[in-house]
């Protein structure tokens, strides 16, 4: 019994003595977490103050835009400012042609891409290194600098000049004009050379590279050529690089307002629209300094970030460990 108890009080955890080191260490530790939550703090209000103000200015009264005394909350809520740019922005024609238009695109581009990327990242050919090449280049070569030929391509469609061809034996222009119509959408997303498509080439490429050639080696003992390795091994494995060229393709082409105004003139996008709220609201005899034209605007920006906002919060978390395993940075 002597012996227990002698080993009880031996293996008791003695107490701490309390020293002026660990009492630095403790006060630093507390004054580093007071800092970073500040911080955070800090930071998250202003990302959250523009989504703060687009609230407050959605629902609140028109008579409430001119008493100083409302700062953010309205004294009389009311749902006109949404009326209103709903029917400015032609919200249902509008909300239509971005998802059968600029989303449609997206979806094909995360295929087209991912395919690119894989023929990329695992076979040697030749002109490989041209090819990356020119895959650099449609990084760094902003969309603007070749907005022109683009234009020119889409209204004169050509393949390989075989239709012009053709047209000038028959005497007359057969070539067939793409403006105002998804092709000009379609077409680049299908060729890989769509919006921001390089840099999803790159992210899938990344990826890739980092896929064990040993899953590959197995499928093609067991028979399966390139496409049935990449559709039925590669694919299933790359969920996160998918995810995160999926989310980064809908937001950007969600965003996206400059081609959609060059290219379409009768199928407008919501960022087209939103672009041109306030000569929308012109046109309606609303000037600059009516209270509903601010209203109304703030109104507009947040129907427009709903549904991507929306899509993010469901899938951020996905979202987030698929950039961490991706390797991007900056």
């Amino acid at each position: 019994m002597r012996i227990l108890s002698a080993q009880r009080w031996f293996f008791q955890k003695k107490p701490i003595k309390t020293t002026k080191k660990n009492k630095k260490d403790h006060i630093k530790q507390i004054a580093i977490s007071l800092g970073r939550y500040i911080f955070l703090i800090a930071f998250s209000y202003i990302l959250l103050y523009p989504l703060f103000y687009m609230v407050s200015h959605s629902f609140r009264d028109p008579t409430d835009f001119l008493d100083p005394t409302i700062e953010w909350v309205p004294k009389n809520y009311s749902i006109s400012p949404i009326l209103l740019a709903a029917e400015v922005m032609k919200f249902g024609t509008s909300f239509f042609n971005t998802l059968h238009i600029e989303i449609v695109s997206a979806i094909v581009q995360v295929v087209t891409c991912g395919i690119i990327a894989y023929g990329l990242a695992r076979f040697d050919f030749r002109g490989k290194r041209l090819l990356m090449f020119v895959l650099i280049l449609t990084i760094l070569v902003p969309v603007h600098m070749v907005i022109i030929p683009n234009y020119l391509n889409f209204r004169y469609f050509d393949f390989l000049g075989v239709i012009g061809s053709v047209g000038k034996l028959i005497g007359k222009e057969i070539r067939p004009n793409l403006i105002d119509t998804p092709w000009t959408f379609y077409l680049p997303s299908l060729l890989g050379v769509g919006l921001k498509s390089g840099f999803f080439i790159f992210i899938y490429m990344q990826f890739f590279k980092g896929v064990p050639k040993e899953l590959e080696e197995a499928a093609w003992i067991d028979g399966a050529g390139p496409w049935g390795t990449y559709f039925r091994i590669i694919v299933p494995s790359s969920g996160v690089a998918v995810l995160t060229v999926f989310i980064l393709s809908v937001i950007w082409h969600w965003n996206d307002y400059y081609l959609a105004q060059m290219y379409l003139s009768k199928n407008n996008t919501l960022a087209v629209e939103l672009n041109n709220i306030f000569y929308s609201l012109s046109a309606m005899d609303i000037g600059g300094y009516a209270p509903e034209s601010a209203d109304t605007a703030m109104a507009g920006c947040l129907m427009f970030i709903s549904p991507v906002l929306i899509m993010y919060l469901f899938l951020q978390r996905k979202f987030i460990t698929s950039i961490a395993t991706t390797g991007i940075v900056g």
